[in-house]
C-alpha cells in the first residue's frame, strides 16, 4: 500500500550537523528505524515533498548550505548516499562509473528528508528521488499539480488511488516537516479523496534548547 512517513525537518537531525554534541542522535535513530521499516515494504518509487521558495520538481541534490552548515560537517551529504556537487550531469561520487543527472540542489526542509533516506539505508546516487517542492503559500493550481505528481507516483502512474486488490506499485512519500501552509494543503489534497491509518511517535529530548519533543507520524492508505 503507499504510504507517507513525516519526519521533522531540523537539519540537526543530518549526523554531523551539529558539531560534535549529537543533540538529536535519538530522534535519528527513531527515524532511521520507521523509514527502514516501510522501505522494506515498498517496491514501488520514492519521492520527497518539502517546502521551498519556489514550486518545482525533479531529482535534486541534498545540502544544508541554506542553513549555514557546509556538506564537509554532514558527512552524508557528502557519502556515496548523495554527492558533492551542485550542478546537474557532472560527475557523481568517487568510484561510481558515470553522472548523476541532478536538476538542482533541494532546499533545506527537502534536504533533510533525503539525508534521513540515505541515513535509512537509500543510496541517492542510485535511486531516483523525486523531491516536490511547493512555497509556503501555494496557490491552488500549485498545490493541485503537487498533489498530482505524488499520487502517480506513490501508485505506480494512477492519478486516482487504486481500488483495493488492483495491481499497484506502492510507493513511499517522506514529508519534511516545518510550519508551512503549502505543504499542508498539499496533504490535504493528497489524502483527502482515500482512508488513511495513521501511526504518531512522539520522541522525547532533553536539550535545552531544543523543543521537548518532536513527532514522526506514519500514515499508509487503507484502500
Amino acid at each position: 500500500m503507499p504510504r507517507l512517513v513525516v519526519v521533522p525537518a531540523t537539519p540537526l537531525l543530518v549526523p554531523g550537523a551539529s558539531g560534535s554534541v549529537d543533540a538529536l542522535a535519538g530522534l535519528r535513530d527513531v527515524v532511521r528505524g520507521v523509514l527502514a521499516r516501510e522501505l522494506a515494504d515498498v517496491d514501488g518509487a520514492v519521492v520527497v515533498l518539502g517546502a521551498g521558495p519556489t514550486a518545482r520538481a525533479g531529482r535534486l541534490r541534498p545540502t544544508l548550505g541554506a542553513a549555514g552548515i557546509a556538506d564537509g560537517r554532514a558527512p552524508r551529504a557528502t557519502s556515496e548516499g548523495a554527492t558533492t556537487t551542485s550542478a546537474p550531469g557532472v560527475a557523481g561520487p568517487a568510484g561510481r562509473d558515470g553522472a548523476v543527472p541532478w536538476d538542482g540542489t533541494a532546499s533545506t526542509g527537502p534536504s533533510v528528508a533525503l539525508l534521513a533516506l540515505a541515513d535509512a539505508g537509500v543510496d541517492l546516487a542510485a535511486r531516483a528521488v523525486d523531491v516536490v517542492e511547493v512555497p509556503g503559500e501555494a496557490p491552488t493550481a500549485v498545490v493541485v499539480a503537487a498533489a498530482d505528481r505524488l499520487r502517480s507516483a506513490l501508485s505506480g502512474g494512477r492519478f486516482t488511488w487504486a481500488p483495493s486488490g488492483a495491481d499497484s506499485a506502492d510507493g513511499l512519500l517522506v514529508v519534511a516537516d516545518q510550519p508551512a501552509p503549502g505543504v499542508d494543503a498539499v496533504l490535504e489534497e493528497l489524502t483527502a479523496a482515500a482512508p488513511w491509518s495513521e501511526e504518531v511517535l512522539d520522541v522525547p529530548q532533553r536539550h535545552e534548547h531544543l523543543p521537548a519533543s518532536y513527532r514522526v507520524t506514519v500514515r499508509r492508505l487503507t484502500r
